[in-house]
């Protein structure tokens, strides 16, 4: 059984638990202590992952559940994610009417899932943690149950949420009739053996599995909830759908990939279909991010494009992407959560989230200014900054394949595009007059955060072999750049 490699996700449950258990005797003027209760949770989740028996890896539940360098790394961001988050929520969830120990046990919730999918090692519990995670961020979407577009959101969400669980179960269907079995130690045996054959079956189930598992990373063709739900839900919430949830898929795609992508055979089939993907989901976030003047859905779109440099990397996954798609997850935890949590503060003072209402903010608050500058620039790619390092590795990566050097061309396109809608925000914040000439309010620990993302961000461009040294370690485990082509 050795359930003492579950430890993270033991921590993450007793907190959620402890948390709405807690809820109930605290009186109204005293919930904020559920914050640091939330906050605390997320510290001992990190450290569990430090501990001498769950750290030196292994499997748990009959081979079910695997704990290895790419489990672990995502497990520390994950928990990292989840603390940015409570420390972005504190001060917006003050300002709910009701259910605030309700929303930090769905978070908490949430980020369990989360840990159980960096480790899934069988198509059950593949999906079981993918579902905790999707209701979880059901009800959280549509939490400001006062608000329209809230509750149109989640409804959203929910209708397409649905199809993608569809589409998943019938691609686990087809598998486990191809192959009897829905353990990944199994699949793994069956396409490194010297007569393996990769049946109609097979191949329909991996793809319909791909589909689905692109609803939780907001890729093309499972995208179109991504704009409205960003703009409708809750801020901290759109924060941590953008990266924790988008990063719980994609650490599930690169688990297929691992399982499947031993057999070159699959592996021939794989690319094609998964840059095709990646090249629609560039074009359609960076494009659709050029009209708009909300700031949530600008972020969406610019989401959709961030999902397409990833599958650039995931794409070319048999050769050095892997490793680049760690590194790019890795920078993308960080910029993505400066830059919303700079939007959390500037809606607070302009109750608005309209991209004018940025104009002047470098000199109204030079901190939030300073931070939503080089988020946005690393989303860019633009050196010496850590996204730069990551859309780099993933460019060269795929630049790596003959066969997908037209994707690179794609890459490089909308490197270009993406900057002008980026560059725009920053004029406004820069050149431009306020619009709101108050400050906003900016607490301390809110402060330390965005200096710690800042210096992340640029130390990490400075030197990415600090990043590089947990990243590459993990994919190497995965053992696909072995792949026989």
């Amino acid at each position: 059984m050795n359930p003492i490699l579950l430890l993270p996700e033991f921590v993450a449950v007793a907190a959620a638990l402890g948390v709405m258990l807690y809820d109930l005797w605290l009186p109204k003027d005293r919930k904020a202590v559920l914050c640091t209760v939330s906050m605390v949770a997320c510290v001992a989740v990190f450290a569990a992952t430090f501990v001498p028996a769950v750290a030196d890896g292994g499997t748990a539940f009959g081979g079910s559940y695997l704990v290895d360098g790419m489990a672990l790394l995502l497990k520390r961001l994950f928990a990292i994610t989840a603390l940015l988050v409570f420390v972005m929520s504190r001060d917006y969830v003050e300002d709910l009417p009701r259910g605030r120990g309700e929303y930090y046990t769905l978070c908490l919730l949430a980020t369990s899932g989360m840990l159980i999918c960096a480790s899934v090692n069988d198509f059950m519990s593949l999906f079981v943690a993918l579902e905790v995670v999707t209701v979880s961020f059901f009800v959280l979407v549509a939490f400001k149950r006062d608000s329209t577009k809230s509750v149109e959101a989640g409804l959203k969400m929910l209708v397409i949420g649905s199809i993608s669980a569809a589409l998943l179960l019938y691609g686990i269907a087809f598998i486990y009739g191809a192959t009897g079995s829905v353990f990944f130690a199994d699949y793994r045996a069956l396409v490194e053996a010297p007569d393996f054959v990769l049946s109609t079956e097979l191949l329909v189930g991996i793809l319909l599995v791909f589909l689905g598992l692109g609803f939780k990373t907001s890729a093309v063709p499972m995208h179109v909830w991504v704009p409205d739900v960003y703009e409708g839900a809750p801020t901290p919430i759109t924060a941590f759908l953008s990266v924790g949830s988008k990063l719980a898929g994609f650490v599930l795609m690169l688990r297929i990939l691992e399982v499947f992508g031993r057999s070159g055979v699959v592996a021939d089939e794989l690319t094609p279909f998964l840059a095709l993907i990646a090249a629609l989901t560039l074009f359609y976030g960076n494009l659709g991010a050029i009209p708009q003047t909300n700031i949530k859905r600008l972020m969406g779109y610019s989401s959709i494009g961030q999902c397409g440099y990833i599958l650039l990397g995931v794409a070319a996954a048999w050769e050095t992407g892997i490793s680049a798609t760690l590194f790019y997850m890795t920078a993308y935890v960080f910029t993505n959560l400066a830059v919303f949590t700079v939007i959390v503060y500037v809606a607070r003072s302009t109750k608005s989230h309209e991209i004018d209402d940025y104009s002047g903010l470098a000199r109204r608050h030079p901190l939030l200014g300073a931070a939503m500058t080089i988020g946005l620039l690393s989303l860019a790619g633009v050196p010496p900054i850590l996204g730069f390092v990551g859309k780099f590795l993933a460019i060269g990566a795929a630049f790596a394949r003959p066969e997908l050097q037209w994707l690179v061309v794609c890459g490089l396109i909308n490197v270009v595009v993406s900057m002008y809608y980026y560059l725009c925000v920053i004029k406004r914040m820069w050149i431009k007059d306020a619009r709101h000439p108050a400050d906003p309010a900016v607490p301390r620990r809110v402060k330390i955060a965005l200096v710690v993302s800042m210096i992340v961000l640029i130390g990490g461009g400075l030197a990415p072999q600090l990043v590089e040294k947990m990243t590459a370690p993990a994919a190497a485990q995965l053992g696909l750049s072995k792949t026989p082509r």
